[in-house]
């Protein structure tokens, strides 16, 4: 197996190994999963892809300065507090409904799942920190003598393998959707609020620090 060959499929691994750990858009796509099916799950996947397209692009042509402005990261900290609040506490307040799915699936917050999943990912500025440690470095792992066409190739893997882990977990959560009871559906949809509250309070955190 040739060097470029090797360099793709570690970048691949590497993009799903960025999206493996559960965070707010994880969450998020769990709690859409479960009461909507495939799409919504998905589209709020693509939603954070779109997000990390930006992120990728900013770092890519050196633009990473601007974002580590101090007034640029506030206001990113402070609308990513007020979404994952919102749709914290609209979800937990709605989990218990007497008829869940019906009342879910009417919230706003159910809608518009693309924007959704891509402000919580283009609003919350560790993402984009956490772009420029891993991408920045995964950049310099790429030999100087390389184009800078093979850099852009190799960096649309790290995009694939991301969006292969979200189709894995919106065709997971379809499918265990369909073997579960609406009981299950509405705790596991009050632990995703929670979770997305609990995101809200480390920015919260982080902000006043």
């Amino acid at each position: 197996m040739s060097d470029f060959m090797l360099s793709i499929i570690h970048f691949i691994v590497l993009g799903i190994s960025l999206a493996v750990p559960i965070g707010p858009i994880k969450l998020e796509m769990i709690r859409r999963g479960f009461n909507g099916g495939f799409w919504p799950s998905w589209l709020v996947g693509l939603g954070a892809v779109s997000a990390d397209f930006i992120f990728m692009l900013v770092v890519f042509l050196g633009l990473s300065p601007f974002l580590q402005y101090k007034p640029v990261q506030l206001t990113m900290l402070s609308i990513g507090i007020v979404m994952l609040s919102y749709l914290g506490t609209t979800t937990m307040k709605n989990a218990f409904s007497a008829k869940v799915l019906p009342h879910i699936n009417n919230n706003i917050s159910n809608k518009n799942p693309f924007w959704t999943g891509f402000i919580i990912a283009l609003m919350n500025p560790y993402n984009f920190m956490f772009w420029f440690g891993v991408y920045g470095g995964a950049l310099q792992s790429i030999p100087s003598s390389s184009g800078k066409l093979v850099k852009i190739g190799l960096s649309f893997c790290i995009l694939a393998g991301i969006i292969l882990w979200n189709l894995n977990v919106a065709f997971t959560v379809h499918f265990f959707r369909s073997l579960v009871n609406e009981n299950t559906i509405k705790w596991v949809t009050c632990v995703a609020g929670a979770g997305l509250i609990g995101f809200s309070g480390f920015l919260i955190y982080k902000l006043l620090s």
